[in-house]
Order: structure tokens, then C-alpha cells, then sequence
């Protein structure tokens, strides 16, 4: 029924009527399981990133390296079955999975991005002590200008990769692949 003035929202009656799905589990239910094991997997990522160690030359390292490799080994073999179980649990009980694709020179902006404004607020600062000469105020804020240009450089990059591969797209494009 339409009252004057309503508007009717067939994907509200929807979720309220479907109930049990071919899972067996509601809708939340599933969404639910779903987010868990997103959120597994991205633990799992995050044991790996640990196993494989710091980034060469890495300021601030968050380990101490003190598994020997042969047991890193046994636990970097040890993350694929868990990963393949989590999966074949979503797809036995047809649980759909939503498919993010953020494309990897997105993320790269936006965390250089997030770097330039926090060297942003950080040139911001007063630097040095009360009564102290502002050389070392402008000292901090050259070095901080400097490490924004390093940071504008790789953005650089990114847009120079994105560029070839758009011309490589075209290419193949063109050429009928």
C-alpha cells in the first residue's frame, strides 16, 4: 500500500522477509561470519608481514627478529590451510563474499598523503626551547620541508607508473589483447 507521501523501499521489505538464506544463516549472520574471517585474514597478513622482518634501513623496527627461519618456515606454511579452511567454510555454507578491489596506487596515495599532513602539522610546531636562538626552529622546518619533497617525489612515481601502465593498456588495447 501507498500512502500519499511515502515512499516505498523494496530493498527494507526485502531484508525483512527473506529470513533463512541458503546458508541457513540470516543475513547478519552472514555478514557477521564474513567480517570475522576478513578481520582473520587480515591478522594473518599482519603474522606474515611480521615473519618476513623489517623493512631494510626501517627507523623504527616493531620486532626483535628471534625465530630462527626454519620455524618461520613452519608458520609461514602453516597460514595458507587456515586461509583455505575460512574459505571453504563461506563457500559450503554459500556465504557471498564482497570483492574490494581498492587498487594498490590508491592506497599508496593515501597513506603519502596522510604522511605529508602529518609532516604538515609537525612543520606547524614551535621548535626549541623558550629563549633559545630560532635556529633550530628553522632548522626542524627545513629538514620537515625536505621530507615533504621526498614524500611528493614517490607520489611522483606513483603517478608515473599509473601513467605507463595506462599506456600499456592502450597499447594492448590497440593492438586487440
Amino acid at each position: 500500500m501507498n500512502v500519499a507521501g511515502t515512499v516505498e523501499m523494496p530493498h527494507r521489505k526485502t531484508k525483512a522477509t527473506r529470513g533463512a538464506r541458503e546458508s541457513g544463516l540470516d543475513e547478519n549472520q552472514e555478514r557477521w561470519l564474513c567480517v570475522t574471517f576478513e578481520y582473520i585474514d587480515s591478522l594473518l597478513r599482519d603474522v606474515e608481514e611480521v615473519l618476513v622482518g623489517q623493512p631494510e634501513g626501517s627507523a623504527f623496527p616493531r620486532n626483535v627478529p628471534d625465530i630462527p627461519e626454519k620455524r618461520r618456515q613452519m608458520i609461514r606454511d602453516a597460514i595458507p590451510p587456515i586461509r583455505q579452511r575460512l574459505v571453504q567454510v563461506l563457500d559450503d555454507l554459500a556465504v557471498p563474499r564482497t570483492q574490494k578491489a581498492i587498487p594498490a596506487s590508491r592506497t599508496i596515495r593515501t597513506k603519502l598523503t596522510t604522511i605529508d599532513i602529518t609532516l604538515e602539522e609537525l612543520k606547524r610546531k614551535e621548535w626549541g626551547r623558550p629563549g633559545s636562538s630560532p635556529g633550530i626552529a628553522e632548522e626542524m622546518r627545513s629538514i620537515i620541508e625536505g621530507l615533504r619533497e621526498m614524500v611528493s617525489g614517490l607520489e611522483l612515481c606513483i603517478d608515473a607508473a599509473m601513467d605507463d601502465d595506462s599506456d600499456d593498456r592502450r597499447e594492448g588495447e590497440r593492438d586487440g589483447n
